[in-house]
């Protein structure tokens, strides 16, 4: 789509300036919201109601675990990408960040709470286990970040 200029005057190029600018910023908010992202926990949640049913070795993934992978990604920073959730057979919701083969973090939400994560960051590999109350632990956004840098 062509830009349509109404005016040539400095004044009307920096009033179509500014106009594009704050379009750019309503953008930016819309593809900054979290809302594919708790879609995804939603599916995740909702996909293991049937393969609980047809097997007996999974189990199926709780409202709580749910509720607590949406607050989960509702405090992430915004300027952070969004993961993937999908659903795991021990009834965990797991979330990923996925850049390449050797760039990729992994939070497990389990049903106490207790945030089981990965990351593999080109030959580094780490990992750990922490309690998830109200706040994201400092450790899971910096790893994700150094899964994005560079």
């Amino acid at each position: 789509m062509a830009t349509v200029h109404s005016g040539a005057s400095d004044a009307a190029l920096l009033i179509e300036q500014v106009r594009n600018q704050i379009l750019e910023r309503c953008h930016a908010s819309v593809t900054l919201s979290r809302s594919d992202a708790i879609e995804s926990v939603f599916e995740a949640w909702q996909s293991t109601d049937e393969s609980w049913k047809a097997n007996d070795d999974e189990v199926a993934v709780t409202e709580e675990v749910k509720d607590t992978a949406i607050r989960f990604v509702q405090n992430l920073p915004l300027a952070f990408p969004q993961p993937e959730a999908s659903s795991e057979p021990d009834g965990h919701i797991n979330l990923e960040w996925y850049r390449s083969p050797r760039r990729v973090f992994s939070v497990s939400i389990a049903p106490d709470s207790r945030l089981h994560w990965a990351a593999l960051i080109g030959t580094e590999s780490a990992r750990g286990s922490v309690r998830y109350i109200e706040r994201i632990p400092e450790i899971i956004p910096g790893q994700i970040a150094r899964v994005f840098e560079g």
